[in-house]
């Protein structure tokens, strides 16, 4: 079956209207603030060449020492997170669909035409694999499997070290959903992976068995389009309680041992959320931040002045969180109160991928390929 994605309906749905009127909301004008903490750039280097025009979310992989990139057009470099200095670059000569996965000894990446490739730790190939389907998300590592997530519905597991298809999960998608997959978690032996039905499945990574499956959202409304509840964005386990949320759908907190809702909210989003010890964060499909309390799904707070432009997951970092929006900036707001700290402009080719943390730093990547990395310090009194 072929999938049929909202972003191609949508733009149908532009061409054959008649109206000269744009309604589409306007992006909000930044606002001037006093700033709270100093943004410092450590490095930044070109990576390649980009997702350009795409809507890819490459996801670079974090490792101790390094951090791997991808570009579109299939260049992987190992980059020093220290020095920012190029280790290693391996050319694929190949359209990639999806960022770099794995672990300190092999990475995996994903080609258009549908070839899983692992590559270790020196940059060389060590095996090709075909996929039966388009995969737009990393793939993940767990024991000796390589776990993909296929726009299809599948979930697929393959040796990780001969690329053997070693198991299977098949869940029909529906007719209309959004374009992307939310990335699966993997956690002692589970995977933990939200469908484009609306439901959260977990699955024993040994052999594909289903241990839960829980509705995260449930489709109402006549249309097509108004029951797409997508889980598109990335979720948190933290503690045993699985934070996540889909699109038209609503925020939820599920207690993974009882398989069980802890508290729902009604919430619409397709980038994800990000926790600290008290609060849940969460962008919203007008671009709307919000703080949540964990306990129970109410507002704490809502930034409402980066509307329409087109932002990140919110990632926590410090005392603060962090999202990059479609003009290249990133903005830096208290946990506590959703004021602004600081914002700086990376890239104006515009920001997809969420910032990665680690230790206070932050290391972004832009659409043009561009990677710099940050550093928060106190403003200098």
């Amino acid at each position: 079956m072929i999938k049929r994605f909202l972003l191609l309906t949508l733009l149908v749905a532009l061409t054959a209207c008649s109206s000269e009127k744009d309604n589409s909301e306007p992006p909000a004008e930044l606002v001037d603030f006093e700033p709270g903490i100093q943004v410092n750039k450590l490095w930044d280097r070109s990576i390649g060449s980009g997702v350009q025009q795409q809507y890819l979310k490459l996801y670079p992989l974090l490792l101790d020492d390094r951090i791997i990139v991808a570009d579109r057009e299939g260049d992987i470099t190992a980059i020093d997170i220290e020095t920012g200095k190029k280790i290693w670059t391996t050319e694929l000569d190949l359209i990639l669909s999806a960022g770099v996965g794995g672990n300190a000894h092999h990475f995996y990446v994903v080609t258009w035409d549908g070839e899983l490739i692992a590559i270790n730790a020196e940059g060389k190939i060590d095996w090709r694999s075909k996929l039966a389907s388009e995969v737009l998300v990393p793939p993940e590592w767990v024991d000796d499997r390589v776990i993909v997530r296929s726009v299809d519905g599948q979930i697929v597991a393959y040796s990780s070290s001969t690329g053997k298809q070693d198991w299977s999960y098949k869940r029909e998608v529906p007719a209309l959903s959004l374009r992307g997959n939310s990335r699966p978690i993997i956690s002692f032996g589970r995977i933990y992976s939200g469908l484009d039905n609306g439901r959260l499945v977990v699955l024993d990574a040994s052999d594909g068995r289903t241990l839960l499956d829980v509705a995260v959202a449930v489709p109402t409304g006549r249309s097509e389009l108004e029951r797409i509840v997508d889980i598109d964005g990335d979720a948190v386990l933290d503690n045993g309680v699985l934070y996540m949320a889909s699109y038209q759908g609503r925020v939820v907190a599920v207690d993974i041992r009882r398989g069980q809702l802890v508290w729902t909210r009604k919430l619409s989003t397709s980038t994800g959320v990000d926790v600290s010890a008290g609060t849940m964060f969460v962008t919203d499909d007008r671009d709307q931040v919000w703080a949540l309390d964990r306990n129970n799904g109410a507002t704490l707070w809502m930034q409402d002045k980066l509307t329409a432009r087109q932002l990140t997951r919110p990632v926590v970092v410090g005392d603060m969180v962090v999202t990059g929006d479609f003009e290249g900036y990133l903005h830096f707001m208290s946990q506590f109160d959703g004021h602004f700290m600081a914002r700086i402009e990376m890239d104006d080719s515009g920001i997809l991928v969420p910032p990665l943390v680690r230790d206070n730093k932050i290391y972004v990547i832009s659409r043009d390929g561009r990677l710099a990395a940050y550093q928060l310090n106190k403003l200098s009194n």
